[in-house]
């Protein structure tokens, strides 16, 4: 059985045993046939400046130049990452803190084909093209985030990543194993658990913008059957914009229990704080010039990050020039699981959790004052059994979730009693529903396996709320059920000892949901629920005495009633309809090659072809054969790393690149929010010692200092252009120094 290294499959945390020399390739099973056919990877990826590698291999902690086994868990049972047939993508939490990435929006670098993106407290997940650009209370995500196997809101997506086991993102549809919001796939999140041994870990570093982050973790073993850990997150950086919006000074903290009072039972609980505090991101105006002429690209100011106005178009702020704005922001989650053997193949699992929160950003929109509240309730329970006999392996399951929720959009203040105009408000959203699922994978032979299953699912939706129209005040009401069922079938086979070829078909559900007021002819109040089918296939190989490895998976998606979303920052309304029918194929290619103990490069490519095969809108305009937003056809990542020997430690010099080429921010394609294509590179200096207790290094991100969309909304206020852009940028250019301990 493969020794769990919970890793990217090409990031690992850069610690490793006392260095005995390099290891060349093994010369045994290396003929001249192999070589040639290993060159041109070796020189795609050397070429490449650009990369997605954080970090290396866990192998060189034994003393090897291979790649190890990564064990992963994203299909709720323990495999390999290279027997499990989907493309998962896994980051070590070790890795994430030693590179710096921080929340979920930094691990956009290294994932292909995926946007994580800034949109308030919310982050904005498209997984190959599958996502939503909306964030009011009653617009569910199609992808999905969990934390300790729990899904997470949306807009409680905002927190830091610290103290974490590894981070998995799952492509395609999930809705076997886990049904609500993942037509386009799942990130998971999953933190570091208790154990026997005393010991801790932090991380301080500073940088420009008066950055400090101070994280760390601290385990406690106080019995033979019981063990505690506590961790604490610190992050403060004045803005990035400069009015001074968008800085940081956000607290975490989360206690966990783990108790074990034999081999068949355990109970972990946990419990975790989010406060978020600073300024958050003013909206700027996006792809146009202070005449008012759109120029995709373009901004107000020579600096991108100056979210001020210029003097000339100050007499249209109606409160002056943009200042810093606030957080009111506090997520509170308890979670739990609890392990039982019913038998030598039997296991029974329970995941319950409960949430609360709250989020309340006062910021400027296009030079307006603006707020967005939301407030969540939610609790999940999940119940199942899973079992392994060998030439069977199965899991089966309830689940059960209610969520309550409301919120408010201001324009013109930070509250009614300001003056402020809601655009839109859900006084009341409750969504509550039942499912019960299961799958299996059988084993016909020592090569071949079959998977299948499927899940039956109940969902309760209502809400209501009122807004402003011509008339004045109006208010509306939504209730409506869906049933649905959901399939998987797919099929392993094991070609060779090192390469597995796989195939599967699988759909996923999205229930219904409503727009926030009365329906009209040209904009309907319901939302038809969004069904989609995936087939995927692909292999994974190892070569060469296990130093390269290749992966490919090639898709196609066939999506109905899409949810497609836009804010428009004119009338300051939200609308959504149902594409009749979207198409999004395309494949992900990665790569490792390792080919001294010393040296690592990597690449991955990802093709997106995303388009509405069939989007018509109920006025009559038509948009099919547009891409869809936030879907670049090409990303492309590579990356390279070298250790150099001293006498007692080692340095490492690492380089990562990521190339995504030109996609839209609405499905409007609005000019003024296309985003060009460009490329961001990272890159660091580290010094490890050689027990790994301590590092320090430099650090540097975004070298090329590009301005690059986060969330956009159509339209600019200030000055006036409905085919200009409203929205935030990813961060600028930062820098600084890194120091980790462990005891």
């Amino acid at each position: 059985m493969a020794r769990e290294v919970e890793l990217h499959h090409i990031v690992r945390a850069p610690h490793r045993a006392p260095r005995m020399g390099g290891t060349p390739l093994p010369k045994a099973r290396l003929g001249a046939g192999l070589l040639r056919a290993a060159a041109p990877v070796a020189l795609i990826a050397a070429g490449m400046t650009p990369s997605t590698a954080i970090a290396q291999s866990a192998s060189a902690a034994t003393g090897s130049g291979t790649i190890e086994e990564i064990v992963v868990t994203a299909q709720k049972e323990r495999s390999t990452l290279q027997k499990t047939a989907a493309a998962i993508t896994a980051l070590s939490g070790d890795a994430l803190l030693a590179t710096g990435v921080t929340d979920i929006r930094a691990a956009q670098a290294y994932v292909p084909s995926v946007r994580f993106q800034q949109q308030g407290a919310a982050t904005e997940v498209y997984i190959r093209g599958v996502g939503s650009s909306i964030d009011s209370p009653q617009y569910e995500p199609p992808t999905s985030v969990h934390f300790n196997g729990v899904y997470v809101p949306r807009n409680a997506t905002g927190g830091a990543f610290y103290d974490l086991e590894r981070v998995e993102v799952l492509p395609g549809p999930q809705g076997t194993l886990y049904g609500r919001s993942t037509l386009g796939g799942t990130v998971q999140i999953i933190a570091k658990r208790p154990t026997r041994d005393f010991g801790s870990e932090s991380l301080v570093e500073g940088g420009n913008y008066s950055f400090a982050h101070v994280s760390t973790a601290v385990n406690v073993p106080v019995s033979e059957t019981l063990a505690v850990r506590g961790a604490f997150d610190y992050q403060y950086h004045k803005g990035y914009q400069s009015s001074g919006a968008d800085s940081a000074n956000n607290y975490s903290a989360r206690l966990s229990a783990l108790y074990k009072p034999s081999d068949d039972l355990s109970a972990y609980v946990w419990a975790s704080v989010t406060d978020l505090n600073g300024h958050p991101a003013n909206f700027i105006s996006i792809g146009v010039d202070p005449a008012g002429a759109v120029t995709p690209g373009k901004f107000l100011n020579s600096n991108p990050w100056d979210d001020r106005f210029p003097a000339s178009l100050l007499p249209l702020l109606p409160t002056g020039q943009v200042k810093p704005g606030e957080w009111r922001y506090k997520n509170i989650m308890v979670g739990g699981e609890l392990n039982w053997n019913l038998s030598d193949s039997v296991v029974l699992t329970y995941i319950p959790s409960y949430l609360t929160f709250y989020s309340e950003p006062r910021f400027y929109f296009g030079g307006i004052l603006a707020a967005a509240t939301e407030k969540d309730k939610q609790t999940t329970h999940e119940l199942r059994l899973s079992g392994d006999n060998g030439r069977l392996k199965w899991v089966a399951g309830l689940y059960g979730y209610r969520l309550v929720s409301s919120g408010t959009v201001f324009v013109g203040g930070f509250s009614a009693a300001e003056g402020a105009f809601p655009t839109s408000n859900v006084t009341r959203h409750r969504a509550k529903g039942l499912a019960l699922f299961g799958q299996a994978t059988y084993r016909l032979s020592d090569q071949l396996r079959l998977i299948a299953g499927g899940r039956y699912s109940h969902d309760d939706r209502v809400g209501n709320g009122f807004y402003f129209d011509a008339t004045g005040l109006a208010f509306y009401d939504y209730g409506r059920k869906f049933n649905h069922g959901d399939f998987k079938v797919g099929v392993e086979y094991d070609a060779a000892p090192e390469v597995m070829l796989y195939a599967t078909v699988q759909s996923g559900f999205q229930p219904g949901t409503f727009n926030q007021f009365r329906s009209t002819a040209a904009v309907p109040n319901d939302i038809k629920s969004a069904k989609l089918i995936a087939y995927t296939g692909g292999f994974k190989s190892r070569a060469f005495g296990d130093t390269l490895q290749i992966n490919n998976e090639a898709f196609f998606y066939n999506y109905e009633n899409l949810f497609v979303s836009a804010y428009d920052a004119l009338t300051n309304s939200t609308r959504t309809f149902n594409a009749q029918r979207a198409h999004i194929y395309g494949d992900q290619l990665d790569v490792i090659f390792k080919p001294t103990r010393s040296d690592q490069f990597t690449l991955t490519v990802g093709y997106l072809h995303a388009r509405y095969k069939k989007f018509i809108l109920p006025g009559g305009a038509s948009y099919s054969g547009s891409q869809i937003q936030y879907s670049p056809d090409w990303t492309i990542s590579a990356g390279y790393f070298h250790d150099f020997d001293l006498p007692k430690g080692y340095v490492r010099a690492q380089v990562n690149t990521r190339f995504e080429d030109s996609f839209f921010g609405d499905y409007l394609h609005s000019p003024g929010t296309r985003q060009g294509s460009y490329t961001k590179t990272d890159a660091s200096l580290t010094y490890y010692d050689d027990d790994g207790r301590w590092s320090f290094g430099i650090w540097a991100k975004n070298l090329e200092k590009e301005a690059v969309e986060a969330a956009v909304a159509t339209g600019s206020l200030t000055p006036f252009n409905p085919l200009a852009g409203t929205g935030s940028l990813e961060p600028p250019r930062t820098y600084g120094v890194r120091a980790t301990f462990k005891m």
